[in-house]
């Protein structure tokens, strides 16, 4: 090794880079996790997101997904596929202000139609087609609080920030796995008990 100071790097001057490293890859994932949790994360597990449901997808008379499960707060976003259809709610929690498509059973709609409604009432909905009802073209919603995270009411965490998290773990360990590398097997030994 060469004793020279503008080659030669110390144990210590190294552990401060590497502890410097580690700390800001910390401080860098952090910062990115609580970027994403304000910016409304990517709208799974929690009310605020959207659901699509298509209207007579292929021309069959159904919707679909025709049972759907969301917490207060999500929209619905109906799409229409082909044509005739509607959406009439037959049952709805009262106040709810879900109404279907604007002409209730008396209009209906062509492909390219789109409708969407807010769902912030908890309970049961069920809507239908007009022209189609008896041949089953109907749907259910049910909103609730305890959709989607298993009756606990935490917080989910965006699959983007669990990756975001391993990243920055790894990035650690391997800084701190290099630290003990030079130090075990490399630097300078020749400013040992200097100061």
């Amino acid at each position: 090794m060469s004793t020279d100071e503008s080659e030669s790097v110390s144990r210590r001057g190294f552990m401060r880079a590497a502890t410097g490293t580690a700390a800001a890859a910390g401080a860098a994932g952090t910062a990115a996790a609580e970027s994403q949790d304000e910016e409304g994360g990517d709208g799974e597990g929690g009310g605020g997101g959207t659901e699509e449901v298509v209207v007579g997808p292929g021309g069959n008379l159904e919707f679909d997904p025709a049972d759907l499960e969301i917490q207060p707060g999500t929209t619905v976003h109906w799409t229409w596929d082909s044509d005739n259809h509607n959406v009439v709610p037959s049952e709805a929690p009262d106040d709810s202000g879900f109404e279907g498509t604007e002409g209730g059973d008396d209009q209906t709609y062509d492909a390219g139609h789109e409708y969407e409604h807010t769902f912030e009432v908890e309970g049961d909905y069920e809507y239908y087609c007009t022209p189609h009802r008896q041949a089953g073209m109907t749907g259910t919603i049910t909103v609730s609080e305890d959709v989607g995270n298993g009756g606990n009411a935490g917080p989910a965490i965006p699959s983007s920030a669990k990756t975001l998290g391993i990243a920055t773990t790894a990035a650690m360990v391997f800084t701190l796995g290099l630290a003990y590398f030079f130090l075990r097997y490399g630097g300078d030994y020749g400013d040992v008990g200097q100061e």
